[in-house]
């Protein structure tokens, strides 16, 4: 049953946010062309700001990259809205009455976050690396994703492949399970509110992530192995343990709160729910 709401929830949200991102894509292409055909195929790097080319070009990357951060924000929030519409509002009473539990009501409204926050990602890579690339351009690329890489992965003797594997899975737990469900636990919370459940989800959603990074930080300052005050003489390799020890703070930081935020979001739906 979950891999059919799954299906529904996706397909419900799925051809607006498609057409955004292939009109990104588009977006980039032609930009790519254009630059392709200017000057004999010199890439825009190359270009001089101070003639009308160097002006259009200098508002075509600036339009990109707000394009980008519209995109990226514009696919957050219409989740959100639709999740929202189909939890709490008069369509959660056709929801509320499916044969399903409410810990599968949450993971289909996961997995579709989940699924868009990749096809997001890659859309984003994809139409930069499709503006940027050209054939002056492409052996600095490449020589930077190797040097990108053989770091991330510890060519170098693999010293450090641990640290980066947690600062890696530390990432994911942030992007992927943390802010997710925050956002799923607030919108519960929001519920709750008698009226201006909207602006008690937004409540909810900021006040909850200022109360805990303060609160994280304040922990890392009383915790001794974590408190920056008490690593004066820090060397390279104490350094590395010390940030390797953030780390992993962050990581069992992060995966305790997603599971709160699930439960805290489980018993809500499960006794609390308001759709009044």
């Amino acid at each position: 049953m979950l891999k059919k709401l799954y299906k529904y929830d996706l397909k419900s949200v799925s051809l607006l946010l498609l057409i955004l991102h292939a009109v990104l894509i588009v977006y980039s292409l032609v930009g790519h062309i254009g630059f392709s055909f200017l000057k004999g195929g010199e890439s825009f790097h190359t270009f001089e700001v101070s003639n009308l080319w160097g002006i259009a070009i200098g508002f075509y990357v600036l339009g990109f990259a707000l394009f980008i951060f519209a995109i990226v924000i514009a696919t957050i929030v219409y989740l959100a809205v639709r999740i929202q519409k189909n939890l709490f509002s008069d369509e959660g009473y056709l929801t509320h009455t499916l044969p399903v539990k409410p810990s599968q009501l949450l993971w289909s409204k996961v997995f579709v976050i989940w699924t868009w926050s990749v096809i997001d990602f890659i859309c984003v890579v994809i139409s930069v690396f499709t503006l940027i690339t050209y054939k002056d351009t492409l052996p600095e690329i490449l020589k930077g994703a190797s040097t990108f890489f053989g770091t991330l992965f510890g060519s170098f003797g693999f010293t450090n492949w641990l640290e980066e594997v947690i600062t890696l899975l530390a990432g994911l737990s942030q992007y992927f399970g943390f802010y997710p469900l925050l956002l799923l636990f607030a919108m519960c919370l929001g519920n709750l509110f008698k009226s201006h459940k909207i602006m008690g989800t937004l409540l909810s959603f900021f006040g909850l992530n200022i109360v805990l990074s303060f609160l994280s930080t304040m922990i890392t300052f009383i915790i001794p192995g974590l408190s920056p005050f008490m690593q004066a003489n820090l060397t390279q390799d104490n350094l590395s343990v010390y940030s390797g020890r953030l780390m992993i703070f962050t990581l069992v930081w992060n995966i305790l709160f997603s599971a709160i935020f699930f439960v805290g979001s489980r018993y809500i739906l499960t006794k609390k729910l308001n759709l009044d």
